[in-house]
């Protein structure tokens, strides 16, 4: 459990300037999702466990698609984590994730594991340890 890996690019926290100078990324892998699927993974992103709880909110760089409160919070179904707007890029945007996050949701149906609270303070020891040494 305490083995999770970074959701590609949205796996790191930042403050809204800081995560706005990822816009070109974002940009180049906008379309990878088909459209068909990007509901039900922007479900699954919606509904893994909240981990790390930040006040404010994130705006779309991309455009005006969306605003999420707490946008920036980390999320995570035990295996990876994430911002929470990963959940609106994917939607809207369809923003391509790693080929390994996309087997693993695949192979749950899309519906994310209920973490204990055991488990969501593993994640935040390990999220923690990321932090310390300078990958978060």
């Amino acid at each position: 459990m305490a083995d999770v890996a970074p959701l590609g690019i949205f796996g790191k926290i930042a403050s809204q300037s800081a995560w706005a100078e990822n816009a070109d990324t974002l940009r180049r892998r906008v379309g990878e999702i088909p459209t068909e699927e990007r509901r039900r993974i922007a479900e699954y992103l919606r509904s893994g466990a909240p981990v790390i709880a930040l006040m404010g909110f994130s705006e779309d760089i991309l455009g005006d698609k969306f605003v999420r409160s707490g946008g920036t919070a980390l999320m995570s179904d035990g295996r990876f984590f994430w911002r929470l707007d990963a959940a609106d890029y994917v939607e809207y945007y369809g923003i391509g994730l790693p080929e390994e996050f996309i087997a693993h949701g695949a192979a749950r149906q899309w519906i994310a594991t209920t973490l204990s609270r055991g488990e969501v303070i593993e994640v935040d020891d390990r999220l923690a340890e990321l932090r310390r040494s300078g990958v978060l």
